[in-house]
């Protein structure tokens, strides 16, 4: 009777557990940001991708002993091949495109194929590049995501602007987020019944605000009725 539990049982198991671990690291990361996917979600994938790698390479070993064709081989890149083309559409699901057209979740999308690659990795015992590229997707991740001195993210602002006029008081407001080197771009204009215009707006500010700036710049701008931080 063959044994239930066997020596290479251990090491595959051994495997997922490692892959569970990649997947928490990088999971409470991207929870702790507040992301769609969080701690769970990249548990489960690095530990499906883990399996499935398991799998496509070690399960099939049977199936050539039970033949007994000397000639018969299989091709294990087949299952690491579906791995990637189901778990792509997953990642592409995560990604949203807002009523304006702002896209959000790109971020999450590549940190999920990252997660599927490294689950594979170790799946396959490749323990070392396994490790690593954790090591490697952290530090992009917190490193990257903070506004350094070598890489700052402009802040860009969905605005909304009443204007009493289409000249005189355009040129003032633009006037006004120009002292603050801001760009102007995706405007669209509103004629309201009372002959007002309403303006919205994207904009980008310069570098050197950071958000909490940005906040307290269009709150103190006159028309500016309402806005959204992106």
């Amino acid at each position: 009777m063959d044994k239930i539990i066997t020596s290479n049982d251990l090491v595959y198991l051994f495997r997922i557990f490692l892959a569970i671990c990649a997947g928490a690291v990088i999971g409470y990361e991207r929870e702790h940001r507040y992301k769609v996917a969080g701690l769970r979600t990249h548990i489960l994938i690095s530990l499906a991708s883990a399996l499935m790698m398991i799998i496509s390479k070690y399960a099939f070993f049977d199936v050539l002993n039970i033949a007994g064709y000397s000639g018969l081989g299989l091709d294990v890149s087949r299952v690491a091949a579906g791995i990637i083309a189901g778990m792509g559409i997953f990642s592409g699901g995560i990604v949203f495109i807002g009523k304006r057209g702002n896209v959000s979740g790109l971020t999450t999308a590549a940190g999920i194929w990252a997660m599927i690659g490294i689950g594979m990795v170790i799946g396959a015992g490749m323990y070392a590049v396994g490790i690593g590229s954790v090591i490697f997707v952290e530090l992009v991740q917190l490193i990257l995501h903070r506004d350094l001195a070598i890489y700052k993210h402009e802040v860009v602002a969905s605005i909304t602007v009443k204007l009493p006029d289409a000249d005189s008081s355009y040129d003032s407001f633009a006037n006004k987020m120009s002292d603050y080197g801001t760009k102007l771009y995706s405007m669209r204009w509103e004629k309201n019944s009372e002959g007002t215009f309403t303006l919205r707006c994207d904009a980008v500010f310069n570098r050197k605000y950071n958000r909490g700036e940005v906040l307290k710049i269009l709150s103190k701008i006159d028309g500016v009725t309402g806005f959204e931080l992106q």
